[in-house]
């Protein structure tokens, strides 16, 4: 595409606008140090609707809403209150849209009555970079920020996002067509009387404004140069950016990527399922003190802490990553070995102990990983999520590949030629105490 979008204000009108809002007692967005918090960028695209859940878990989990023009008030209308919300167009009539968030984020350039009921505290200005023209802030000796992205709100939040600190940018909304006619997933009369172009990408074609077609077009320099700049980009739903976005990027992270990236969250680390059925398992199996235990997938390590608390085993962690165990674990009681299930597993024992792991299992995998794991072990406790999970949301990535009803997962023991010695389905979860076919009886 070749296209060429005029401001819609004039430079007179700008300028006037900085001048005034730039003398307001306002704090100014700076560079801010790098967080590991998320910022989660709504934009107002028809497939938001689409994505109100995930994006709610996102708020749940404490990653921070921002919301782009009048999605503020959509999220609001759907009870989703975003921290931020963020406005660039200079035009009078975005005063409407003004509200119905925590703080504001305003450039230096909206119109001065954006500005004037807020209350204060409420409200950070932010300049925005002036292609060809000298920006001439009267500062008071204040630092700043210039705020790149060009003429689009969404790609100016996602800069913006990143000079606050944030480096895990999530975006919905994004859409940049329209789904019939429909440019925003609510009514947005200001919109109605803009020209409506075909472009046609990836073998489809998309009904855009010229707006949506040139923020498609620049999506990709802003994207790459935030990258670069060392942060992670999610985006969700449907439309012409989000169809560029796969192909453009992608590719998923391998399993193991996933799961380096989980163990960094305090969230994910909360629940420990092993150490929930430690003292289960223990009441179930006679270990005695010395004997081996493998904790396949061994997550925090609190689990095979407690057993070796419980029976004074010998235990041997094994886990993919190497940033899952606990700080707080002391190393004394365990040996590690990182190691991937869907290879022979490297050391032999007596019991097993594998909880909150099969149902991570890609399914194509998962025969593959049970004949591993026993193989490794005469018997072996699982403990099995029958449910979805919702940590996932964090790194926008699904962690339950294989989620299926107790029946299904005894059916596959069997079917593999292992004996269930013991089973009990909780609901949410299974428990199946399994044995290769020579010990029962023994």
């Amino acid at each position: 595409m070749d296209i060429e979008i005029l401001v819609n204000t004039s430079d007179e009108i700008l300028f006037k606008n900085i001048e005034i809002n730039s003398k307001r007692d306002l704090e100014w967005v700076k560079q801010l140090e790098a967080t590991d918090e998320h910022a989660v960028i709504v934009g107002g695209g028809p497939s938001v609707v689409d994505c109100l859940d995930s994006i709610r878990a996102r708020k749940r989990a404490g990653q921070k809403i921002f919301a782009l023009n009048n999605a503020a008030k959509f999220l609001f209308s759907h009870g989703i209150k975003p921290d931020y919300q963020v406005i660039v167009d200079a035009r009078e009539h975005n005063v409407q849209f003004v509200g119905w968030a925590e703080h504001f984020l305003l450039a230096s350039q909206c119109d001065p009555q954006c500005f004037d009921n807020l209350i204060p505290g409420t409200c950070t200005l932010w300049h925005p970079v002036m292609p060809d023209e000298e920006l001439n802030i009267e500062d008071g000796g204040r630092e700043y920020a210039l705020i790149g992205g060009g003429t689009t709100v969404g790609l100016s939040a996602m800069c913006l996002a990143y000079t606050l600190g944030f480096r895990s940018l999530h975006l919905y909304g994004y859409d940049s067509s329209h789904r019939g006619e429909n440019g925003h997933a609510y009514a947005q009369p200001e919109n109605n009387r803009e020209p409506v172009v075909k472009v046609t990408a990836y073998g489809q074609e998309w009904d855009c404004s010229l707006a949506m077609a040139y923020q498609a077009e620049l999506f990709p320099e802003c994207a790459n140069n935030l990258l670069e700049l060392g942060c992670s980009i999610t985006m969700d739903g449907d439309g012409l950016l989000p169809t560029a976005f796969k192909h453009l990027w992608g590719q998923q992270l391998t399993e193991q990527e996933k799961y380096e990236q989980m163990w960094k969250f305090d969230q994910y680390r909360t629940v420990a399922p092993g150490e929930m059925v430690a003292d289960q398992f223990v009441e179930l199996v006679a270990i005695q003190a010395g004997e081996k235990v493998i904790d396949f997938g061994c997550g925090t390590g609190r689990g095979a802490k407690r057993i070796h608390d419980l029976t004074g085993a010998e235990m041997f962690l094994l886990d993919f990553t190497s940033n899952s165990i606990d700080k707080d674990v002391p190393i004394d009681f365990f040996t590690f070995i990182r190691h991937d299930l869907n290879n022979p597993v490297p050391v032999k024992a007596k019991h097993g102990f594998c909880t909150d792991v099969m149902e991570h299992i890609p399914p194509e995998q998962v025969d593959t990983v049970i004949r591993n794991v026993m193989a490794s072990a005469e018997r072996v406790f699982f403990q099995i999520s029958l449910i979805e999970d919702n940590c996932g949301v964090l790194i926008g990535q699904p962690l339950h590949l294989s989620v299926h009803p107790f029946k299904w997962w005894m059916d596959k023991f069997q079917s593999l030629c292992f004996d269930v010695f013991w089973a009990n389905d909780q609901g949410d979860s299974a428990l199946f105490y399994v044995a290769q076919p020579q010990i029962l009886g023994e």
